[in-house]
């Protein structure tokens, strides 16, 4: 089980298509450490405040219904870190039974995806957030840019898709 931040949010802005909208469902727990962290109360995998204790299967079925309500079968999984020690095999376990389009935020490297047999994504995104190249992150009709410029974009096959945290949906 894992922790779920309640309400799930759709959102234009976090599926790396100029399309979509996209279920964003955040995971509980983060190891990565970054300095001036988004969601540093979402690093603690017990964060109780405004979060539901979910197995897979029953995040699966919320997400399904959320999302068919907002015409979508996109999603994002972020938080916390949905590949952190203690989310890693929630996230494999969900990804097993899902039909989602699935981008996972993760702040660690598309090496450590690799060696942890991480399958049945869409995208991942990877890479820390650092605070002394960040710039703002936008979407538009033309890209998709990260908060840092380390922060990649990969497909399912591991293949690079962005430059520079610079995701161009022309290319």
């Amino acid at each position: 089980m894992t922790r779920i931040l309640q309400p799930y949010q759709a959102s234009w802005i976090d599926y790396p298509d100029n399309e979509s909208i996209s279920v964003v469902a955040c995971l509980m727990g983060c190891d990565n450490g970054c300095y001036y962290c988004q969601n540093p109360d979402f690093q603690n995998p017990n964060y109780s405040e405004l979060t539901k204790e979910m197995t897979p299967d029953e995040l699966y079925i919320e997400l399904k219904e959320f999302a068919n309500r907002n015409r979508t079968n996109k999603l994002v999984l972020s938080g916390g870190d949905p590949l952190a020690p203690c989310n890693i095999d929630f996230t494999r376990k969900f990804l097993e039974i899902s039909d989602f389009d699935t981008c996972i935020y993760t702040g660690h490297s598309i090496d450590y995806v690799k060696s942890n047999n991480i399958k049945g994504f869409t995208f991942v995104k990877c890479g820390k957030f650092e605070f002394t190249h960040m710039r703002e992150s936008f979407k538009d009709d033309d890209k998709m840019v990260f908060a840092s410029p380390n922060q990649e974009l990969y497909d399912q096959n591991f293949n690079l898709l962005s430059n520079g945290g610079i995701y161009n949906f022309n290319n």
